[in-house]
């Protein structure tokens, strides 16, 4: 068996996996329309369109009100917007480019050959034996909608969904590494390393004890202790003790008459998906000149989906397939309130999405249960000022944290948002949010611009963090997303 191809094999298996089913579950805070999502999402005291079904709508009241004044939006609107963002959590973009770097080329035809071969096999131990740590994922979201807006009513059709995959388990067993524990032994000291010190200094005593356990002896420790040295693991590292745990496991299932081979491999991948359809029928009213309040009644069909797959006994096609075949659909009701207050140049907000909980079921694949979903109530208040007619600047803060679908994380943002209106034709927009109940992604930055032509808009943003990933020998943002709209109004 040829060992220290299987390695690899492991690494870009995996690899391939995740970069196929980049999908997951949650619902926390959206950018919905490209007018919010280019101002962070702070739109829940200014906003001016039909997106006020998300962001607030009580602002339909004021609509009516305003329709002599220059920021008129008139008696009726139609607007269509989609957006589509992504996350990487954690370390999963850093552990697949740096498993991307292990050269399969250099890697011997029969077993461990070189030195590269155990160098490889250091990394390789350490990298697979951390892809399932806790938070480790890559996440999509999207996001596409319509909406119509007569005096202060207005009706729309909205999706909302959150998909994420991540490694479940990662079998350090089986991974074709020789079936014997003796020719294990003897391929690793067949090895000469080049300034081969003959010591064992950077594994503990209690490490080359685990080692000793699994099979390996005095020679075969001492130039895997060497090799994880060249391959720059850290002494007292948690992920030096990660590789030691895989290569005692790798040993120990060469020294077993069963095991040890790739097609015995159990690591799992598991995608899971929520996906929300909703109809919502609005409402504003204005009681004075100062303050309006709204609701939206939403129609809701949500479908919660749910895989768990053998990598070694799927290609990535074969898990999208059934990943989207396996979902349970339940249909429900939604309620949103939100008010509005404006005094002189400050408009403030305040909005209440989901205050039902509504909950939909999860399905059952393969014996695996996946959780039902319940949408918590998500309360956000805003505060605008507005200095000059064409300026407004905006704060949002989330009253409310919003669970996910990733294992204890959790969104609650803080939104900064600005648009400057120029000749009532072009509009730029810039903003930053940051989710402040989790440090893995830092600032998100944002950005946008609208053209306003008599009765038609076009306007198109996009979002990108100040933290990168590494990925495919590319720096990436560890955040990304883009939303475009188009609006008619007259």
């Amino acid at each position: 068996m040829r060992k220290g191809r299987y390695v690899v094999v492991v690494a870009v298996a995996v690899a391939l996996l995740l970069a196929g089913t980049q999908s997951a579950w949650a619902l926390d805070r959206f950018l919905i329309g490209a007018r919010g999502a280019g101002m962070a999402g702070a739109n829940v005291a200014c906003v001016n369109d039909t997106t006020a079904q998300y962001y607030n709508p009580a602002a339909f009241g004021f609509m009516v009100e305003e329709r002599k004044k220059d920021t008129d939006p008139g008696n009726f609107a139609w607007d269509t917007n989609m957006g589509l963002g992504y996350r990487v959590h954690e370390n999963l973009g850093k552990l697949l480019d740096d498993l991307s770097k292990i050269d399969i080329t250099e890697l011997g035809a029969n077993d461990i050959q070189n030195e590269t071969d155990l160098q490889n096999l250091t990394k390789a131990a350490e990298f697979i034996s951390r892809l399932d740590d806790k938070g480790n994922a890559i996440s999509v979201d999207g996001n596409a909608g319509t909406g119509v807006r007569i005096n202060n009513f207005a009706i729309g059709v909205r999706a909302m969904y959150q998909a994420s995959a991540r490694v479940a388990t990662v079998d350090i067993a089986n991974l074709g590494i020789g079936v014997n524990i003796a020719g294990l032994n003897t391929d690793i000291n067949a090895v000469t390393l080049t300034g081969d010190d003959g010591l064992t200094s950077l594994f503990t005593g209690a490490q080359v004890t685990q080692l000793t356990t699994a099979g390996l002896n005095a020679a075969s420790i001492q130039q895997l202790d060497f090799a994880a040295r060249q391959a720059g693991v850290s002494s007292g590292s948690t992920e030096l003790q990660q590789a030691v745990d895989m290569l005692g496991s790798v040993a120990t299932a060469t020294a077993s008459a069963t095991g040890g081979e790739i097609e015995n491999n159990t690591t799992s991948a598991v995608l899971e998906g929520f996906g929300v359809y909703e109809i919502p029928i609005s409402y504003g009213r204005a009681l004075n000149e100062h303050v309006s309040i709204g609701g939206n009644l939403k129609i809701m069909k949500g479908k919660v989906y749910g895989t768990e797959m053998i990598v070694f006994k799927n290609d990535s096609g074969d898990i999208m397939k059934e990943a989207d075949e396996n979902y349970k659909e339940t249909t429900t009701f939604g309620l949103d309130l939100g008010v509005m207050a404006k005094y002189g140049k400050f408009s403030y907000g305040l909005v209440g999405r989901n205050l039902n909980s509504p909950k939909f079921d999860g399905p059952t694949v393969n014996a695996r249960v996946f959780n039902d979903v319940t949408i918590d109530p998500q309360v956000t208040a805003g505060v605008a000022y507005l200095p000059w007619n064409g300026l407004v600047l905006e704060c949002d803060y989330d009253l409310t944290k919003s669970e996910t679908g990733l294992p204890g994380y959790d969104t609650k943002n803080l939104s900064l948002g600005v648009e400057w209106m120029l000749m009532r034709i072009l509009s730029l927009r810039g903003g930053m949010y940051d989710n402040m109940e989790e440090s893995d992604i830092g600032w998100v930055y944002t950005a946008g611009v609208g053209i306003n032509l008599p009765w038609v808009s076009l306007e198109v943003a996009g979002a990108m963090s100040s933290d990168k990933s590494d990925y495919d020998g590319d720096s990436i943002p560890e955040e990304s997303r883009v939303t475009a709209q188009l609006s008619i109004g007259f």
